[in-house]
């Protein structure tokens, strides 16, 4: 690598590190080094919920079904099964990839007499798992209904009360809506898991009353992070940068500035035997060939100057990027003298 492009390497990495303070003091102005927290708000909307009472063949109702609207009190002996239907939305304030499965479950709770206290419950997987893998959204819906096989459940619940003689207790149905979800946005992933109630249905009654849920409108949630942004910390980083990069400057410099010195060391001894000796000294455009020669390699110029008395002939001098070559012929004999520009720089 000659002068010249270690010149241009010293420029560039100066002009590196001038770029690297110059962004330091952008970031440093800009709050990057401040402690920061990344947040992904999220809001979930229902479930809402309509439920029809599918009934059995009966003289009394002329209707396959009651609704809500219908009547809010049901005659137990008469329902055959109860379909829900659900909505249920997600919504976020970023752009998110989402993976997301839901199922439907009912939950079977013997209870104390008018008391939340259960002596027992079990959990039954009322539908199969289902999956969803969507990209770049801000928001999804569920829409979907199941069949509650109510008779099902409450003769569970009327056996377990029968075999422990637990004719005081009560019954009750709670059939969930789970979720759960794996998102990343704004910086962010994370799981989150929902367990949403769609029905409430009392057992072992002779009339029911069914009840639902739903969110609050306002049910607004985050996930968040928090980015350490520790500027001791930083700052040591960045100060060793400077200091490894100070370091090789110098070095490049020194060794740069030592070569400059050495090549005008070769090109000031040169330089000295041209002017001094040229008299004796003809200049070649090419190199002369010695095969045929009996060549004699002297060390020095001076040696050359003993074989030039005794011959009395001039001496060759060619030159080429890193040496120069001093040739003195006679006969079948050829005295050579090289000069290396390299070998002076290595001094």
């Amino acid at each position: 690598m000659n002068n010249r492009k270690y010149i241009l390497l010293q420029i560039l990495f100066v002009f590196g590190i001038v770029l690297f303070s110059l962004m330091d003091i952008y970031l440093y102005k800009n709050g990057y080094f401040e402690e920061k927290k990344l947040t992904l708000k999220y809001k979930e909307s229902g479930p809402d919920v309509d439920y029809k009472v599918y009934l059995k063949d009966n003289d009394f109702f002329d209707k396959k079904y009651l609704t809500k609207e219908d009547n809010k009190t049901f005659i137990t002996s008469l329902i055959d099964y109860i379909n829900v239907e659900y909505n249920y939305v997600m919504q976020f304030d970023n752009k998110v990839n989402a993976k997301y499965s839901y199922y439907v479950v009912a939950t079977l709770e013997a209870n104390k007499n008018n008391n939340e206290a259960n002596y027992w419950s079990k959990d039954y997987r009322i539908t199969d798992e289902k999956n969803m893998n969507l990209k770049n959204i801000s928001e999804y819906v569920i829409h979907n209904n199941v069949d509650v096989d109510y008779n099902k459940y409450n003769n569970i619940l009327s056996s377990f009360k029968k075999s422990l003689n637990l004719n005081g207790s009560s019954g009750v149905l709670k059939v969930y809506l789970v979720i759960n979800s794996d998102v990343e946005g704004n910086g962010l992933s994370s799981p989150i898991e929902s367990k949403l109630l769609l029905i409430k249905l009392p057992l072992t009654e002779m009339t029911i009353d069914a009840s639902v849920e739903t969110l609050p409108s306002d049910n607004v949630k985050e996930i968040s992070k928090s980015l350490d942004g520790n500027r001791v910390e930083m700052m040591k980083t960045i100060g060793y940068i400077y200091i490894g990069a100070v370091v090789v400057c110098v070095i490049l410099l020194v060794y740069t500035s030592n070569r400059k010195k050495n090549a005008n060391r070769y090109e000031s001894e040169l330089k000295k035997i041209l002017n001094t000796y040229d008299s004796i000294i003809v200049n070649v455009k090419k190199l002369p060939d010695l095969s045929g020669y009996k060549v004699i390699d002297v060390l020095n110029f001076n040696e050359l100057l003993d074989a030039h008395s005794e011959v009395r002939m001039p001496i060759n001098y060619y030159r080429d990027e890193y040496r120069s070559f001093f040739i003195l012929l006679n006969d079948k004999t050829a005295w050579r003298f090289v000069m290396s520009r390299i070998r002076i720089e290595r001094k």
